[in-house]
């Protein structure tokens, strides 16, 4: 069954000189089997509006389902919520903790009260999914690794715990362009095999590769939600909420002022086909 958020609100400091709402009157449901885009400028309440789908959050307003449930109804709801809901931060090196990557990876599953050949063999597959070799650093201390290294033994500790929705919180920031495309090669492999993804990111471009719905965020309230084309035809709004839109849907737009007649691209290999077909003097069948 899918999360469903209620008129999902959050503000922090209730009562305080400090008091700020990040997110209000949130209505979504999250179907089974989405990759999910969550989009919006700095500030707009994408990782609030995040840690709110694993009960890291409580909210002021509203409430979190999950298969009909109050996610924030006791401690052991919540606590069920977070084997179900895998929650990845910006900065997942943070959550580093044990004494080796082998204890760290298998703090969650430990937590399952999985059996030792479960805890071991999940493990190993998701030190596998994010390129770490079991043998050569498994044992070593998390804190020998490189940054790059440790930011993929929090992601694998996630995914050993093979949650049902893995919720990312800007997966690639930082990551040079080779680790960058093995995650999100990993991303789009975990959702071709069922996992719901719901992805936080600011780079358009990866939006436009792996999404199958964007939601948009603006001042912490729900501002468009649909599928990729749709969002990103609409680059005059995106540029006006301070967001980026896809480099191809940037040339689309650009080509259209020019008078030609080119579909709402945002993928590459449409842009090429359009092209194509507008110099062979046939209509590009992109919608």
């Amino acid at each position: 069954m899918p999360i469903v958020l209620e008129n999902l609100g959050h503000t922090y400091q209730v009562g305080s000189p400090f008091q700020a709402t990040a997110i209000q009157n949130i209505s979504l449901t999250i179907a089974d089997g989405e990759l999910l885009a969550l989009i919006g400028h700095t500030g707009s309440g994408k990782s609030t509006l995040a840690q709110h789908l694993n009960a890291l959050l409580t909210p002021t307003t509203g409430r979190v389902l999950l298969d009909g449930q109050d996610i924030n109804l006791s401690d052991a709801s919540k606590k069920a919520a977070r084997f179900h809901v895998g929650l990845v931060f910006q900065y997942p090196e943070h959550q580093l903790f044990e004494e080796t990557v082998i204890k760290d990876i298998g703090f969650g599953p430990r937590n399952m009260g999985l059996s030792q050949d479960e805890i071991d063999a999940r493990v190993q597959d998701a030190m596998d999914m994010v390129g770490l070799p079991y043998d050569e650093i498994g044992h070593k201390s998390p804190f020998e690794l490189s940054g790059g290294q440790m930011r993929r033994v929090a992601l694998a500790g996630v995914l050993a715990m093979r949650p049902r929705i893995l919720v990312l919180d800007e997966p690639t920031a930082g990551l040079d362009p080779h680790a960058r495309d093995f995650l999100l090669q990993d991303v789009k492999r975990l959702h071709s095999e069922g996992t719901t993804v719901v992805m936080v990111s600011h780079s358009m471009d990866d939006v436009a590769r792996l999404a199958t719905r964007v939601v948009v965020l603006e001042r912490g309230e729900l501002a468009m939600s649909g599928p990729p084309r749709e969002i990103f035809s609409q680059v005059e709004r995106l540029t006006a909420m301070g967001l980026d839109v896809p480099a191809v849907s940037q040339l689309a737009h650009g080509l259209r002022a020019e008078g030609l007649e080119i579909p709402n691209c945002y993928l590459m290999e449409e842009m090429v086909d359009a092209l194509e077909r507008l110099l062979k003097g046939g209509a590009p069948d992109v919608a």
